[in-house]
């Protein structure tokens, strides 16, 4: 957790601390503190089909990515625009070297493309 507080100071002035259970508790800037949960477990054929969807729709070589992503983590969302999601997604993305998947559009994001969201919303 130390490695992926120290990323999320460089580069989002951003703080992470683990909360209770799998919940991640993040605080941006001056705000206050909020709760996210977050779950890693083994990628499903399933993630793959989805990043192949999304590749095929934008292009960028995102889905080549996620195939080679063993893993996939699962963060909690709080409504479509839920910012500190997105932000953790990114300190994650950044961290672990593998793309954001949005499940639902499906979307793939890289790492540079969710602090363009991030800094104009």
């Amino acid at each position: 957790m130390s490695g992926w507080d120290a990323q999320a100071a460089r580069f989002f002035a951003t703080r992470l601390q683990v909360g209770e259970g799998d919940e991640i508790l993040v605080t941006h800037g001056s705000s206050a503190p909020e709760s996210r949960c977050v779950r890693g477990r083994a990628r499903e054929a399933r993630e793959l089909a989805l990043a192949d969807e999304a590749e095929a729709r934008s292009g960028g070589g995102l889905g080549h990515l996620a195939r080679r992503c063993p893993t996939v983590w699962l963060v909690e969302r709080r409504g479509d625009d839920d910012l500190v999601a997105l932000r953790l997604a990114a300190i994650l993305a950044s961290v672990l070297l593998g793309p954001i998947l949005d499940a639902r559009v499906p979307e793939l994001l890289g790492v540079k493309t969710a602090r363009v969201r991030l800094e104009s919303a």
